[in-house]
């Protein structure tokens, strides 16, 4: 009777050591997998503020572009105004660039603030008066803000899941 307990002793504590590296296992493959959805994200997220660097300065070199040619335009004559065709190009390629970087952002928060700049932007840089540099400038800083908060680790899981501050 005692071999019988002996085999089922043995039998219940292999059976928990092999239960216990499944779990383990899992837990890891899921560490993983959490890993790499954020480093995608992250760099989702890097890619787009760098695509939107660039369409900030292309429309800023528009902008310029579009006050030298209304500048030489002469005053008296009815004269309407166009950027060279290669910053319109620029403008176009950047802006292009951004759409589909932005595509790869899962973060809502920063895919609203992103296209809150790009309006603000096109509309301060190509010359509608409603909205002033300081407005782009704000919308920027707000781009920045909610692409910080994004790549905290901790902040984008629990929005993505649901409990964080987006998330309530």
């Amino acid at each position: 009777m005692q071999d019988g307990a002996a085999v089922l002793g043995a039998v219940i504590t292999a059976s928990a050591a092999v239960l216990g590296v499944v779990l383990a296992q899992l837990a890891t493959a899921a560490r993983e997998r959490r890993h790499r959805a954020y480093a995608r994200e992250r760099q989702a997220l890097l890619d787009v503020q760098d695509a939107a660097l660039l369409v900030r300065s292309a429309l800023r070199a528009a902008g310029r572009a579009l006050e030298e040619a209304a500048r030489a335009a002469a005053r008296s004559t009815h004269v309407v105004v166009a950027a060279p065709a290669e910053q319109e190009e620029a403008q176009a390629e950047a802006e292009g660039r951004l759409d589909v970087r932005l595509a790869r952002v899962a973060t809502t928060e920063v895919v609203a603030a992103v296209r809150s700049w790009q309006l603000s932007a096109r509309y301060a840089f190509l010359g509608d008066e409603d909205v002033t540099t300081r407005d782009e400038q704000a919308a920027w800083s707000a781009l920045n803000r909610s692409v910080a908060a994004a790549l905290d680790d901790r902040a984008w899981w629990e929005r993505r899941r649901g409990r964080g501050p987006a998330g309530d």
